[in-house]
């Protein structure tokens, strides 16, 4: 059984080291401890935390702005990878975009990154367009994807 937890700054000293070590272990270019923190302080970001007990599985983080949200980091520790928590995270993360009446949510993934894209594409996100060497480390092109949310039902009906 897993929980999905809201990573606040009165809460952040539990959960920021873990999700470090899951942004190390997953990223060429990993986001850094102030960066995280710098987000905790923004008002429009959001930072979500997936827990099996006291172990941190993922994490999530968005601004939502206006009706629409923008996912800026999405990550499983790699080794509970393959068993359904990216899933779980990318259903968690839709159903509080819907719960808040947002209509679409964005996200950028590397062009080469095939798993994140099936797995964005299994719940509905469709490639929008491209921005030309947005990653460095190496220099790569971005896929800007994007979902509906008045479709996302149906795709949740499928992926339940």
């Amino acid at each position: 059984m897993t929980s999905l937890v809201q990573v606040t700054v009165e809460n952040h000293e539990f959960y920021l080291d873990r999700i470090l070590e899951i942004e190390n272990l997953s990223f060429s270019v990993p986001w850094s401890l102030n960066g995280f923190l710098q987000e905790l302080e923004n008002p429009v970001s959001q930072l979500w935390a997936l827990l099996s007990g006291k172990v941190v599985l993922g994490y999530f983080c968005f601004w939502a702005v206006r009706e629409e949200m923008q996912l800026l980091d999405l990550a499983v520790h790699p080794i509970y990878r393959g068993r359904g928590h990216g899933s779980d995270l990318l259903k968690r993360m839709i159903d509080l975009a819907l719960s808040r009446g947002l209509s679409r949510i964005w996200l950028e993934v590397r062009a080469s990154g095939s798993s994140a894209r099936r797995l964005y594409e299994k719940f509905g996100f469709a490639e929008s367009g491209r921005r030309k060497n947005y990653y460095t480390d190496p220099a790569e092109d971005a896929i800007v994807m994007s979902l509906e949310l008045s479709k996302a039902t149906d795709i949740d009906k499928r992926n339940a």
